[in-house]
């Protein structure tokens, strides 16, 4: 199986690499979403160190997200 043919696979009736870039956007929102609710004093409870994991996961989902969608293109 190709990394192009794993990307078309079907996850709820959409191509695996769709789910995953829907996926990463969410991430990617919440990432955002700790930094501004911390700095605004909304997010006491949660510590800082999770925009930091949220963010290291974000860019592995970006990774991923970015090999799955160019290997469509160049055929591998």
């Amino acid at each position: 199986m190709t990394i192009a043919a794993f990307a078309y696979i079907p996850v709820f009736g959409l191509p695996f690499v769709v789910v995953l870039g829907i996926v990463l956007f969410i991430f990617l929102c919440i990432t955002a979403s700790i930094a501004v609710l911390k700095r605004r004093g909304a997010l006491e409870n949660v510590p800082f160190t999770w925009h930091f994991w949220f963010a290291r996961i974000s860019l592995l989902l970006a990774l991923l997200h970015g090999i799955l969608g160019i290997s469509v293109y160049i055929g591998i």
